[in-house]
């Protein structure tokens, strides 16, 4: 068959604990049709997908915009970055799942 030049410069690339997993990859994809055999490898080759936005409940969103809100108003002086820490903190919940909620109310 002529796929095997085709899939022996991935064997090259491999580390040794790799060579032979890779050379039965080879094995069984020299064995399956053209289109079959492509589909696979666009597969293997495709990028991760990325992760799925976590839906946060629209309660505790507008919650903790209030809370953000209040702070600055409290304390003028602070940057929002600090309130935002400071509630984030006071939720449980990193910064960035706190900017994310806070997105999700200014849509």
């Amino acid at each position: 068959m002529r796929t095997a030049p085709i899939f022996y410069p991935v064997l090259a690339q491999a580390s040794p604990q790799w060579q032979q997993p890779a050379e039965q990859l080879r094995q069984v994809l020299a064995q399956l049709a053209p289109q079959e055999r492509r589909r696979i490898l666009d597969f293997i080759a495709a990028p991760p997908e990325p992760p799925k936005p976590k839906p946060y409940p629209i309660g505790d969103c507008m919650r903790a915009a209030g809370m953000v809100a209040d702070l600055l108003h409290a304390h003028p002086s602070w940057p929002q970055a600090r309130a935002r820490a400071t509630v984030a903190r006071v939720l449980g919940v990193s910064t960035v799942q706190l900017r994310r909620m806070l997105r999700h109310v200014n849509q």
